[in-house]
């Protein structure tokens, strides 16, 4: 019971320790700035403030959906060859189903600083993904803050 209780309080402490580099200084952060169409409307423009390895959600509610995505960034490795200033954005999507969230999809997303990456989520069977059709469209810039 006590190893529970010593957990219980070590683990907050445990996460903010991996957002910490091992040189001692702070991990970057990041501002995230996101544009949210639902079947073409103009749902929301929520903004997620994130370090690396630790995810931010936001909610989008429509008439007709509510979706709910998970974003978390992360830097390149050297290895991976990417652009200089660019980010990787792990973004899970879910969508509200009968009153529950229904885990859709997971994917990442490598994007320059200041430059859009673009997810969609369209009906099976359709090619169209833009933001006047899709059922789901989000456009999201990051800028290191």
């Amino acid at each position: 019971m006590r190893l529970i209780a010593v957990l219980t309080l070590l683990m907050p402490l445990l996460c903010v320790g991996q957002a910490e580099p091992v040189d001692g200084e702070p991990a970057p952060r990041y501002a995230i700035e996101s544009a949210v169409w639902c079947s073409g409307q103009l749902r929301g423009e929520p903004e997620l403030l994130l370090r690396p390895g630790i995810p931010g959600t936001f909610e989008i509610h429509s008439p007709d959906s509510s979706w709910r995505l998970s974003v978390e960034v992360d830097t390149p490795d050297e290895s991976e060859g990417a652009i200089a200033e660019s980010l990787w954005l792990k973004v899970g999507i879910e969508q509200r189903i009968d009153g529950r969230w229904e885990f859709l999809t997971d994917t990442m997303l490598g994007t320059p600083l200041g430059k859009p990456g673009i997810i969609s989520v369209v009906e099976q069977g359709e090619h169209d993904s833009s933001r006047d059709t899709a059922p789901l469209y989000v456009e999201m810039t990051a800028q290191r803050i």
